[in-house]
């Protein structure tokens, strides 16, 4: 039998994970983190990414918890009145890329630690049975908790393969 809980296991690999990301962004020349090489995305763009997606996924996941069956289109929104037209999630993240541009390289990089550091703190509230809360998400449909917390898994392993196989900033 594990002596490790499934929120524990799930708090390690946000962690090992992050620390990937935060070694490939790392590898970069400072003067190289906003040069897009990714559809038009930089280094910088794609870490603003995964921090406000992670910050958006949990505010979800949260809503889980407050909630029966939330839906997230709806529960959010009014935080984005300025986006029009129906829900698409490439539209939406090229929408943030936009907003989140001028804020500078150290400002997402605190942002990436503290959504993190809250992530991982908030969890550490869980019980098993929150886990299996579900939502409908606006672009994956019904989703749990457990989902939520492993899609930012997925997710930041995916964008730090793209940091990692960007053009070689050093050549």
């Amino acid at each position: 039998m594990s002596t490790v809980s499934e929120i524990e296991s799930l708090k390690n690999k946000l962690a090992l994970e992050r620390a990937k990301m935060t070694d490939a962004i790392a590898a970069w020349p400072r003067q190289e983190l906003e040069r897009p090489f990714l559809d038009g995305w930089s280094v910088k763009d794609l870490v603003a990414h995964v921090a406000n997606s992670e910050a958006l996924n949990v505010k979800f996941a949260k809503l889980m918890l407050e909630c029966d069956e939330p839906v997230q289109v709806q529960a959010v929104a009014a935080d984005y009145p300025d986006y029009t037209g129906p829900f698409e999630l490439d539209r939406f993240n090229a929408y943030m890329t936009d907003k989140l541009r001028g804020r500078s390289f150290d400002v997402v990089v605190q942002t990436l630690r503290e959504t993190r550091d809250a992530t991982l703190a908030w969890m550490d509230t869980l019980t098993p049975e929150q886990l299996e809360r579900k939502g409908t998400h606006a672009a994956w449909g019904e989703q749990s908790v457990r989902a939520m917390l492993k899609v930012l898994v997925l997710h930041d392993k995916m964008h730090t393969r793209d940091i990692i196989k960007g053009p070689s900033p050093r050549e």
